[in-house]
């Protein structure tokens, strides 16, 4: 796979690396570990993303590199720019949010770069992706790293080293692979700073994200004898607390901090009018098999996806499948 994606790499020069919306730190630090690359082999990239970085991790882009995503301004002729398109840590185009009518009409030949587990990518004339792989920016390194050489420029290993810790939860996940940990070795030993990056990526709360916080967790409901926490918030929520979507980061993790949770979950109303739920389990629940029941994907112990409104709908509708799925998989035990 990763020749396939050096070749694709090779027949192009103005190369478009865009993320999911609301992006996060596998998203980013892929971006901006591909950029670092695509500039070491002469190209021209430029990374655009919707609606804007999350100010946990803007310390990330040293040069300024990443544009925020103005489809009126900058970038009403996106589509016409790039000879390549790649999305990163993401196979489903309408994960680009405003981006999407974009990629829909551009005539470059349009790509993912992924690691999540998901059917035939559909929407691209390429797909490179590996559901092995702990983390997006993993498949960036194993690209890259044989080509530069040892050590990386210290902004491009501190973007891959974002991007693991992300989506290994600072490597408490299950997914923390003896790879990853050795690939991470390889970053501390060519400059990366853990406590630096920890101290900037995950200790940058505000009053307001505390105070959505405490919200949720009052309010979480356990379902099935205990073993499912699910958090419910509403845009009201978000405004009563001065919070914005960043400060969701990590918030679904926390029921599973108690003794009987299993599945935990999040579910959260959308400007459009859409609820957005994420779902996360300690080890013997599918979650991504729940999720594709919604159109969603992503990982067996970490996955999403975006639901019609209104909440209590949604809700009810969830809460069905988790203990469906909860009582189909706990029973084997």
């Amino acid at each position: 796979m990763l020749d396939r994606l050096q070749s694709f790499l090779d027949q192009h020069s103005r190369i478009l690396l865009t993320t999911h919306e609301n992006p996060d730190g596998d998203g980013i630090g892929t971006c901006l570990g591909l950029a670092h690359y695509l500039r070491f082999l002469g190209k021209e990239p430029r990374i655009v993303v919707s609606p804007a970085v999350p100010g946990n991790l803007r310390w990330l882009d040293t040069e300024g590199w990443i544009e925020q995503f103005d489809p009126t301004g900058l970038h009403a002729e996106l589509a016409a720019w790039p000879d390549a398109w790649l999305l990163v840590d993401a196979s489903e185009p309408h994960r680009l949010g405003g981006m999407h009518p974009s990629f829909e009409s551009t005539k470059a030949p349009r790509a993912c770069v992924d690691h999540h587990l998901k059917e035939a990518p559909r929407g691209f004339e390429h797909e490179f992706t590996d559901p092995t792989a702990t983390a997006s920016g993993e498949l960036v390194y194993d690209l890259a790293a044989p080509r530069m050489g040892l050590p990386l420029p210290l902004p491009m290993a501190e973007a891959i080293y974002a991007s693991l810790i992300s989506d290994t939860g600072n490597f408490r996940f299950s997914n923390s692979t003896g790879k990853v940990h050795r690939m991470a070795a390889d970053l501390i030993e060519q400059g990366v700073q853990p406590a630096r990056s920890y101290q900037r990526i995950y200790l940058q709360d505000t009053p307001s994200k505390v105070k959505l916080w405490a919200r949720a967790l009052e309010r979480m409901g356990l379902l099935g004898d205990g073993a499912f926490g699910l958090m419910v918030l509403s845009l009201e929520d978000m405004r009563a607390c001065g919070a914005t979507h960043d400060d969701l980061d990590e918030l679904v993790q926390e029921p599973t901090r108690l003794a009987s949770v299993e599945v935990a979950g999040l579910l959260y109303e959308l400007p459009d009018g859409g609820v957005k739920l994420s779902l996360r389990s300690k080890e013997a629940v599918d979650v991504n098999a729940v999720c594709k029941l919604f159109g969603g994907g992503g990982h067996r112990l970490a996955s999403g996806a975006k639901l019609d409104g209104p909440m209590p709908v949604a809700q009810a509708r969830v809460e069905a499948a988790v203990l469906a799925q909860m009582d189909h998989e706990l029973s084997k035990i």
